[in-house]
């Protein structure tokens, strides 16, 4: 008897061992290359947001933990101005003044990396030195600050191209970019690969959408300089790309703005969204407190939404439009970058409230996608930029969300991961066996003591 306890007990405890590395095993996402079309993370949604026209240090120079504003910051003042020089300041007043962004702006901005051109380089170009040294307070951002204690912010992102914000829009879907441009060639862009090509041709569902979004405005129905160089065309490159106004099943794919609240609340969100932004896009003299509204929309739709647990969303900026940044440009892939934007990346898979110091642009968020669903790269540039895969924690379970603007009643309770939880599970199986075996071989005694017992009991009878 005792020894056919003993085999049962045994027998339970390879059927327990065997459940649980079974059960932590399917917690774990799969480390195998998956094939072309499918996520090889838990990420099955990708979202980016690009805004326009903000630098850094204009959003985020002094919010703590950063690479921000440096003490004693103060840049020459241009001829004809008060004072020596001109320090940071709080922007103020409203409509906010226009800064100038372009490639040459920002040449004389940057002044070799020595950082101390940007007042001179905006009194020269017609445009007032001392409002390019201004920063936003957080309590004048209660949007963007609300995303950033949400998510990873970035320090060290920088507009992929040291040119214009059109410029910029098209290297964000096609990894490659003039620098000089200022609009959208009459013409449009060619027959440029973008990364909405990479994902129809592996069946991975995608969607741009689009504020306020005019169906027949494409560059065909461009008619002035101001229409390729602002707006629609100008900001949905894909809207300026021969291969994609020839064909009505790729345009079918851009979208008005409202559609996306529709997809969520229906649990049809596409794998990658481009959110694009036409009027509320934050570029001076816009309010950016104002403009952020929309943003704020787009997060908490995509919290509220059960796609919430599977996703990523990036929110960035195309330029520093002009602003004043501290940081000098470095080179990627051999190639000079413009200046850093604000970027925050939300996921439940990310820590919430961190800063990440490793150098990136755009470029990362085609490469994440390229590597979440195994795509071909466009072009070296995303093929050689650092990856976005280590700042995720696929084998926890999805943090809890907060809605931005809405704080919790409590902290959120950070619970264990699925492998932890089995392993506890199975430690106290095991310590529920040691104490039947215990008890069990304790009352049941060994051979020879029974055959003393049952031979006594043979001498009394």
């Amino acid at each position: 008897m005792r020894r056919m306890v003993r085999s049962a007990s045994i027998l339970l405890l390879t059927l327990a061992l065997s459940s649980a590395v079974a059960q932590a095993r399917s917690a774990t996402p799969s480390r195998q290359p998956a094939a072309q079309g499918t996520a090889s993370t838990p990420l099955r949604h990708i979202v980016v947001m690009s805004q326009e026209g903000h630098s850094f240090d204009n959003y985020f120079g002094h919010r703590a933990g950063v690479d921000g504003l440096p003490a004693g910051t103060c840049l020459p003042a241009p001829r004809g101005e008060p004072g020596p020089c001109v320090p940071p300041h709080p922007v103020s007043g409203s409509p906010h003044a226009k800064l100038r962004g372009t490639a040459a702006a920002q040449t004389e901005s940057v002044d070799s990396g020595r950082m101390d051109g940007f007042v001179r380089a905006q009194a020269v170009h017609g445009s007032s030195g001392r409002v390019a040294m201004g920063y936003y307070p957080a309590q004048q951002l209660p949007v963007l600050t609300g995303v950033a204690d949400r998510g990873v912010v970035f320090d060290k992102w920088f507009a992929a191209v040291p040119g214009s914000a059109v410029a910029n829009d098209l290297f964000g879907v096609a990894a490659t970019s003039p620098a000089d441009v200022q609009q959208v060639p009459a013409k449009g862009w060619g027959d440029v690969p973008l990364i909405f090509d990479r994902l129809e041709d592996a069946g991975v569902s995608w969607r741009i959408y689009v504020e306020n979004y005019q169906p027949d405005l494409t560059i065909g129905a461009a008619r002035s300089a101001q229409q390729r160089s602002t707006g629609q065309v100008a900001r949905v490159p894909a809207l300026a790309t021969s291969g994609f106004v020839a064909s009505p099943s790729l345009r079918a794919h851009v979208v008005d703005l409202s559609r996306y609240y529709d997809d969520l609340a229906r649990g049809r969100l596409p794998a990658v969204s481009f959110i694009v932004s036409t009027q509320h896009t934050e570029l001076a003299p816009r309010n950016p407190s104002i403009d952020q509204r929309l943003v704020g929309s787009v997060v908490n739709g995509l919290l509220s939404s059960s796609a919430w647990q599977q996703s990523a969303f990036f929110l960035t900026y195309a330029t520093s439009g002009g602003w004043y940044d501290h940081v000098p440009p470095p080179t990627i892939g051999g190639t000079r970058v413009g200046l850093r934007v604000p970027t925050v990346l939300l996921s439940p898979y990310v820590s919430a409230g961190t800063v990440n110091g490793t150098t990136y642009d755009s470029a990362a968020i085609l490469k994440l996608i390229e590597q979440n669903w195994s795509l071909k790269p466009l072009t070296s540039r995303d093929w050689d930029a650092a990856s976005l895969l280590p700042l995720f924690s696929f084998h926890a379970d999805p943090a809890r969300p907060t809605l931005v603007g809405v704080a919790p009643s409590r902290p959120p309770v950070q619970q264990p991961g699925r492998s932890v939880l089995y392993i506890g599970y199975l430690c106290a199986l095991l310590a529920a066996l040691v104490c039947f075996s215990f008890v069990v071989f304790r009352r049941w005694p060994s051979g020879s003591a029974r055959e003393t017992i049952e031979g006594g009991r043979q001498d009394d009878a």
